[in-house]
């Protein structure tokens, strides 16, 4: 039994509906329809670094502890990239290993380093360093590792046009298929994941248009994607079955609520002339962003006050901010660094990382070492002021900024591994952010972000043909994984095996799941990986 798992990040039948429909996606279609699909249910927030940690560990983020790119440490001030090392249960790798199967992983976010040393791997956009191939004799081994990127790269996308950088996306996955291919048809494994980055990265770019049938240059990047599953169907092994999903899903916003400035208003939070903690380098990507804009000729720098002065008046704001992206950004190379950041010292609650996500902190001296809300008491009190007033505001056009605020006890339960959020932010029809580019709290501005409604699909010797599944979550496909291939689920999952996906003739679905506590497994390796975490 071989099991073949292809992740397509960010993707949402929005996207895929059309698009089998239509006939553009027949090898996709022949799948779904010999098999089951249905809807994902991402984590909160919905987001690459805990959806796909929730997949490997079939926990929540409170249990496994990475909540975002990147956590903070012993202060609000002090946050760091999350890294393999920093999940707290063990990992599908791991317990298949302890098992003695094999498997290949390749572009499997939150896996560097590599917890298995044995497997081939090839790690995703969060590794920290320039060796991404492991071992690195696989690089002589596959001279088509030689073309393979982890990200693209960015400074296409500063110095040419948007078609440009998505045909660059483009042709830097076809030189990922050509690498995938050969370790898919010469390594020995029994589980087998490849990771789809592209299907994100566009959706960034050109969601809105892509979902009204527009862009028919990002829509390319399906025929590649489908060209590949066309080529799995010819060589996919034998009593082999094919699992496809995504994180999390796509959508796009029409207005933003910049939260820090909320909170400013608010009094919980005080800024400074001090990007601090809201510099995000936590991603190879962003590093390649980064670079690539240190080569602009023109920088200029923004700081509080000049900010404040120069947007005296929302409208102005609105007006320079448009004329800057319409015109200025066309005809210049310019970088603009808005020099503004969150005084730690003096801000009781923030989203520190100040880019995009829902997900808030207290500076609760429990937590954090130079926290400045003293007691539970005033802890509490915070929390539901901040909840109450989040969940009864509105935008100016009548839409509600969200429709529950999450407590950390509604997410993680009682004893999450810390530091851990305190309140997330369900959005529907606002995009929640965090940095303080605005001095406005609400704007107009369409964005092509995340939701938590994903993708599940699959298809082979044991799966239905052609049935409509009731959501599933992603924390269920880690034990119905090691279930399809005859192994013990460990007790502590979130999940559940997806026990109506299997046809009822085969073992697999006659085997009742083996719920196994975690701690009485007799394999040595996993044995060592438990004291290692200390479960």
């Amino acid at each position: 039994m071989k099991i073949i798992t292809i992740g397509l990040d960010g993707m949402t039948f929005k996207l895929l509906d059309p698009l089998l429909a239509g006939g553009q996606m027949p090898n996709l279609k022949k799948l779904v329809d010999g098999g089951v699909r249905g809807i994902l249910l991402s984590t909160k927030p919905p987001v690459t670094a805990p959806a796909w940690t929730t997949f490997a560990t079939g926990v929540n983020p409170g249990k496994h502890g990475c909540y975002d790119f990147c956590v903070p440490g012993k202060s609000l001030d002090d946050f760091k990239p999350v890294n393999s090392n920093d999940i707290k249960v063990p990992t599908i790798e791991e317990i298949l290993h302890a098992y003695g199967k094999k498997a290949v992983l390749i572009n499997l976010p939150n896996s560097f380093p590599p917890k298995v040393a044995e497997f081939p791997t090839i790690t995703s956009l969060m590794t920290i360093g320039d060796k991404f191939i492991f071992p690195e004799t696989l690089i002589n081994k596959y001279p088509e590792l030689k073309d393979y990127r982890l990200t693209p790269d960015e400074n296409i996308k500063l110095t040419q046009n948007l078609d440009a950088y998505i045909q660059h996306i483009i042709d830097l996955e076809q030189k990922r298929i050509l690498a995938v291919k050969k370790l898919f048809l010469h390594e020995d494994w029994d589980f087998f994941f490849f990771l789809f980055s592209s299907t994100d990265w566009i959706s960034h770019l050109a969601f809105a248009e892509m979902v009204k049938g527009e862009n028919p240059e990002a829509m390319k990047l399906f025929a590649v994607v489908d060209d590949f599953f066309g080529w799995l169907l010819e060589h996919m092994p034998a009593q082999s079955n094919i699992y496809i999903l995504s994180d999390h899903g796509f959508t796009y916003y029409t207005e933003l609520f910049y939260i820090n400035r909320w909170l400013e208003q608010q009094g919980y939070l005080v800024t400074t002339n001090n990007v601090g903690s809201l510099e995000e380098t936590m991603t190879a990507r962003r590093r390649e962003l980064d670079k690539a804009r240190s080569k602009k000729q023109i920088r200029l720098t923004i700081n509080k006050n000049l900010f404040k002065t120069i947007f005296f008046h929302p409208a102005l704001e609105k007006l320079a901010k448009k004329f800057f992206r319409k015109v200025v950004k066309k005809i210049l190379p310019i970088h603009v660094d808005v020099n503004i950041g969150i005084d730690m010292q003096k801000t009781k609650v923030c989203f520190p990382r100040g880019s995009m996500l829902q997900t808030l902190y207290v500076n609760y001296v429990k937590n954090f070492a130079n926290g400045i809300v003293k007691d539970e008491t005033e802890y509490n009190k915070i929390c539901t002021d901040i909840k109450t007033k989040l969940e009864q505001l509105y935008t100016p056009s009548g839409k509600r900024v969200t429709e529950h605020v999450y407590t950390k006890p509604e997410l993680y339960g009682d004893n999450p591994p810390l530091p851990s959020p305190d309140l997330h932010c369900a959005t529907k029809d606002v995009w929640i952010v965090g940095h303080l580019h605005s001095k406005n709290i609400f704007e107009q501005e369409l964005s092509n972000k995340h939701d938590e409604f994903g993708v599940f699909m699959a298809y082979g010797a044991d799966i239905k043909a052609g049935e409509q599944l009731p959501d599933a979550n992603l924390c269920d496909l880690m034990p119905t994984i090691l279930h399809h291939l005859g192994l013990p689920v460990p007790d502590y999952s979130d999940g559940q095996v997806l026990q109506h996906i299997f046809r009822p003739e085969t073992t697999v679905a006659q085997n009742t799941p083996n719920i196994q506590p975690i701690k009485g497994l007799e394999q040595k390796q996993l044995q060592n990986i438990i004291d290692n975490i200390g479960i």
